[in-house]
């Protein structure tokens, strides 16, 4: 038989050491690389050369694979953390509306007592009196022109109480204004009336002996 060239054997390396060569091609470079040394090394070489690509076409693959698990992950945890957070605002949210709804439903009647009014200004035109109450509150009235009587009582709720007075506290400062009324009574839940303020009986046979069926003021 007709010696191989080297550098034909040394071509067919590769497709021999991936075992891609037919049987008879195998042979023939077994055989030669039986007697031929230079050959053998570069066999050798090449074998070396390939299980190293081999190895690291590995590693590149499993880092790739770590990589692209690592990065699916973030993106795992990016998107829990938002649907964290989103649902964190909206159990905020149902929480606090829950809180001042229920702390709005709640209204105290205040009694003149727990009111604690005090004049603190009697002048021609008008009368300035302050409440004792803590927190904010609100007020009902209702005036009868006729007799030039203003009736008024405070309630208050838990959030009027304990919150909205943190961020706009009420001055607690109210004013009657004398000619538009002649006297103002304060009602208890009970129905009982405690008076506020009264015009002199003078003042009140002037504005009872008058026609009123608009405010003065």
């Amino acid at each position: 038989m007709e010696k191989i060239n080297c550098n034909v054997i040394q071509d067919i390396l590769p497709l021999y050491i991936d075992d891609v060569v037919s049987d008879d091609t195998k042979e023939l470079v077994e055989e030669h690389l039986q007697n031929c040394e230079i050959c053998q090394r570069v066999y050798h070489e090449t074998k070396t050369d390939l299980e190293n690509d081999m190895k690291v076409s590995v590693q590149t693959k499993e880092s790739s694979n770590e990589a692209n698990d690592l990065k699916n992950f973030r993106k795992f945890l990016k998107k829990r953390k938002i649907k964290t957070i989103l649902l964190s605002i909206a159990a905020t949210i149902v929480c606090f509306v829950a809180v001042f709804m229920f702390m709005n439903k709640h209204v105290t009647y205040i009694s003149y007592k727990d009111a604690g009014i005090t004049i603190i200004e009697d002048n021609k035109d008008e009368v300035t009196y302050r409440t004792n109450i803590k927190g904010n509150y609100r007020w009902r009235t209702s005036l009868d022109r006729e007799t030039g009587v203003m009736t008024i009582h405070f309630e208050q709720s838990l959030w009027e109480k304990y919150v909205s007075c943190i961020f706009y506290p009420y001055d607690h400062i109210h004013d009657i204004l004398k000619k538009d009324e002649i006297k103002e009574v304060y009602v208890d839940k009970d129905g009982t009336t405690t008076t506020i303020w009264e015009a002199p009986e003078e003042e009140q046979k002037a504005y009872l002996s008058e026609e009123h069926t608009e405010p003065l003021g």
